[in-house]
């Protein structure tokens, strides 16, 4: 054993150095390793709910494991479970949208990376507030986009002005990020200014 880390000789993508660390996992694991020496600690730091599972949900999924749902499925996401969200869609917001346009994931960051790998080419911008959620500007770095950020601040809700939001845009403008409610500043966008967002396009 030389006392060396098994990869430092090793070396990584331009891609995956350019990744920053998320601050916020640093420091739950840290809080983590106090809590395993006996420490009371108040976690602060992820966005968590505070209950559990809903009991419905532990036996759908208890009830599918027994079943030997544990198996591929369409690539896109069970069928039913997309119908599902599209009547849902429709009953909920009078939007129809069809089962083929959505995609199940096991979250928004790797939706988010599918989102940004699918259309941006090296190069392209994404706009982004800031502040923003600290992986935002990642999933872009790691689509070999940029990310532009518009400042936001108080007197708006932490939310986009859409003026500026429009003086942000150029020919290499592949999408603009609309976190609602924001993170770090939970806000909603007002309806007004998603439509101008929109009209943006």
């Amino acid at each position: 054993m030389t006392g060396k880390e098994p990869f430092d000789n090793f070396p990584i993508s331009s891609k995956a150095d350019a990744v920053k660390p998320f601050i916020v996992m640093d420091v739950m694991e840290q809080a983590q390793d106090m809590e395993r020496r006996g420490e009371h600690i108040i976690h602060l730091e992820v966005g968590e709910p505070d209950f559990d599972t809903p009991a419905p949900v532990v036996e759908a999924a208890i009830r599918a494991l027994r079943d030997g749902r544990t198996h591929y499925t369409h690539s896109m996401g069970l069928l039913e479970l997309r119908y599902a969200i599209a009547e849902h869609y429709l009953d909920k917001y009078g939007v129809d949208v069809s089962p083929d346009q959505i995609i199940i994931s096991n979250g928004t960051s790797p939706a988010l990376g599918m989102i940004f790998n699918t259309l941006v080419s090296p190069g392209d911008e994404v706009i982004m507030t800031d502040p923003h959620y600290a992986c935002y500007p990642n999933f872009v770095l790691f689509a070999d986009g940029v990310p532009r950020f518009v400042p936001v601040s108080e007197h708006l809700g932490f939310q986009y002005d859409a003026d500026a939001v429009a003086e942000a845009i150029n020919p290499r403008t592949r999408a603009i990020l609309c976190n609602s409610p924001s993170n770090p500043g939970g806000t909603v966008i007002p309806s007004p200014t998603l439509e101008k967002l929109a009209g943006l396009g």
